[in-house]
């Protein structure tokens, strides 16, 4: 009898495969159940073993148990991709497997690999073309649709200018062709809208891959992807690898977001792995957005993209003028000046509706005794509880943990106890005070949690006339509210003192992405930035609305410092309960790092949050020139790392490409 040996990716945090053997020859990407320990696993078969290390102690080299399917999880360039994030982002290669795994087939259960049945033929609703082509838009499709091969295009087009238009005459050419298309949105908050533009567009089924969906939808989306079922599917980063079948395109809308960044467990970029994947299947991608990343521009300047521009709204209109309002001498009701308040009261007046953007859920951030100056604050997490009115409880917003809220100060009985600071609820309240008459709808993670509660959220905004919008970030992204005409932004000096390195990027894609809702119809609309720093240079270079403009200069000066994007990094992120083995671990690694040449290595570090969920965080910043020589210098500390006893009293992990750079 014949016997194979293969390789099997399962998922536990290790970083190799494992060898079993099986007496059936078995494709590489198939589901198989092994025995690992007392448990039995799923795990993919990743490459057939010749002659195992093993070898010569058969007994030690367990059988697989049997296939779970006729099919293969992943095709070659898929497979390929897997591979290559596990080597790239330098985390185990079954963990890596299991993210693009539905849920359902992770388990050793009777659900297998193979079609739903039904074949879904797709029309264009003629009717739904209102408009005709801006010239900038006209000229964006003819360019993107004439290409046909790996050749990445950013799409930059300024707020309101349609890019939206631009991805459905996209879709209408692949699907012209016999293929299917991608489409990925930042946060689950923007598929809504972007679904219901498609299926407004197209007679045909739309897929939808996001993680409020259960598992068995989930199941469903995927497995008609995979044979040809359904031919668009719109998701958000864990979409990034849908087996979609005769792909032609992948468009990554606001491209720029920090959300397709995954920051816990396995950490990777769902844009840069749909780049990769794209170049593996040999398919164009379009990276769309009004506030382009620094990594783009800079691979637009280098030629390996090429820019497309859309650079006047759809309606002729000019972007809303951005104002500063310096709040030095103001005094401030639920974080707003008074004059903000009578800007809101003369717009409501008119009949037109006002954005208020405060990126701080809850009521407080602050919850403090006078007599003594207790502050509340976690005991699992190095961060101060947020009081929140909706359920009358104190919250840890890294550990979502919530503590009853106290009369009586626990330090010293002290009933001198005052809520300091301004969240969503808070500004909310002060709103429906103050215009009583005005509905005043609040967006933010509390009250967008329940299914359906985002889709009945943007009904009520569009049915309204004068309205109030009171939200944080996933209120500033890619929604289209025709009738704001007046954005206002309480918190924006937050990214003016950050220690990031990267703080000002985001402050300018977030403050150009906010003024982006307001003035759509309405050329007197207008931007309100309250600062207590009216005069800072960066802030007046954002103010101009020039992004671009800006965004050069940003990587003119990250140039001259060595910054990202001209050089690779990467945080060694290490937490333990106690600091002492945080130390211990990350001065070995700065030790051997120090003698070697072409990288830089500082820490350890202390993580801006240094405490949460009962362990201490620390990091060690590690820079190299080049990304080929990082990921060596990376794979050599993986190596090292497996043979230290000091390992194995932290939990460590490699965050490449960091978001959150301080």
């Amino acid at each position: 009898m014949n016997i194979f040996y293969y390789d099997i990716a399962v998922s536990i945090p290790l970083r190799q495969c494992f060898t079993y053997k099986f007496d059936t020859k078995i494709k590489k990407g198939t589901r198989v159940a092994v025995p690992f320990g007392k448990r039995v696993l799923v795990g993919v078969i990743v490459r057939n073993i010749q002659k195992p290390d093993a070898l010569d102690s058969k007994s030690t080299i367990k059988s697989i148990l049997n296939i779970q399917d006729s099919e293969t999880v992943f095709e070659k360039p898929l497979f390929d991709s897997i591979i290559w994030a596990s080597e790239y982002y330098q985390h185990p290669i079954g963990e890596v497997f299991n993210t693009f795994i539905p849920t359902e087939l992770r388990k050793v259960d009777k659900k297998t690999i193979k079609p739903i049945g039904g074949h879904s033929e797709y029309t264009v609703k003629e009717s739904d073309k209102k408009f005709e082509l801006t010239l900038d838009q006209e000229s964006a499709v003819k360019k993107l649709s004439k290409v046909k091969t790996f050749s990445p295009s950013l799409l930059y087009g300024v707020t309101g200018s349609g890019k939206t238009e631009v991805y459905l005459r996209l879709a209408e050419q692949c699907l012209k062709e016999d293929k299917s298309l991608l489409i990925l949105v930042p946060e689950i908050n923007l598929t809504p809208q972007l679904f219901s533009r498609f299926e407004d567009r197209f007679n045909g089924d739309i897929g939808l891959y996001h993680s409020r969906q259960t598992s068995v939808r989930r199941l469903k989306t995927w497995l008609k992807a995979k044979f040809g079922e359904i031919r668009i599917v719109i998701g958000t980063r864990s979409s990034v690898l849908m087996p979609l079948k005769n792909i032609g395109l992948i468009i990554i809308d606001e491209e720029h977001d920090q959300s397709f960044r995954q920051s816990e467990g396995f950490k990777f970029s769902a844009r840069d792995l749909a780049i990769k994947r794209s170049q593996l299947e040999n398919i164009p991608i379009v990276l769309g957005s009004a506030t382009p990343s620094l990594q783009t521009l800079k691979l637009v300047r280098e030629k390996k993209f090429t820019q497309v521009d859309i650079l006047s709204r759809v309606d002729g209109r000019k972007p809303p003028k951005l104002i500063t309002l310096d709040i030095n001498n103001s005094p401030l009701t639920g974080g707003m000046a008074l004059e903000t308040i009578d800007a809101i009261e003369a717009t409501i007046k008119k009949g037109n509706q006002v954005l208020v953007f405060i990126n701080r859920r809850g009521f407080a951030p602050l919850f403090e005794c006078g007599g003594c100056g207790w502050i509340a604050d976690c005991h699992a997490c190095d961060t101060n509880l947020v009081f929140h009115q909706s359920r009358d409880r104190l919250i840890c917003h890294r550990c979502e943990s919530a503590y009853k809220v106290t009369s009586n100060c626990p330090k010293c009985s002290s009933r001198d106890l005052h809520m300091h600071g301004a969240g969503t609820e808070r500004v909310e309240e002060v709103l429906e005070n103050t215009f009583i008459d005005t509905p005043v709808i609040r967006v933010d993670q509390d009250s967008t949690k329940k299914v359906g509660a985002m889709e009945a959220i943007v009904e009520k905004i569009h049915s309204s006339d004068s309205a109030i919008l009171v939200g944080t970030q996933m209120l500033a992204k890619g929604h289209d509210f025709p009738k704001v005409t007046l954005s206002v932004i309480l918190n924006a000096d937050n990214g003016l003192v950050s220690p990031e390195i990267n703080a000002l990027e985001k402050l300018s894609q977030l403050l150009i992405q906010v003024s982006g809702r307001a003035g759509r119809n309405n050329n007197l609309a207008k931007v309100i930035i309250q600062t207590r720093y009216p005069d800072d240079i960066n802030l007046n270079e954002i103010k101009s609305g020039d992004y671009l403009s800006f965004a050069s200069q940003s990587l003119d000066k990250n140039f001259k410092m060595n910054h990202p994007p001209f050089s690779s990094i990467c945080l060694l992120r290490c937490s333990s309960p106690t600091q002492k083995s945080n130390s211990v671990f990350l001065e070995k690694t700065i030790k051997i790092l120090s003698n070697k040449p072409g990288v830089s290595a500082i820490g350890p570090l202390p993580s801006l949050i240094s405490k949460s969920k009962g362990n201490y965080r620390h990091h060690v910043y590690i820079q190299a020139t080049k990304k080929t020589f990082l990921n060596k210098v990376l794979k050599f500390l993986v190596i090292e790392f497996d043979k230290w006893p000091e390992s194995k009293k932290v939990k460590w992990s490699f965050d490449i490409d960091p978001v959150d750079i301080n």
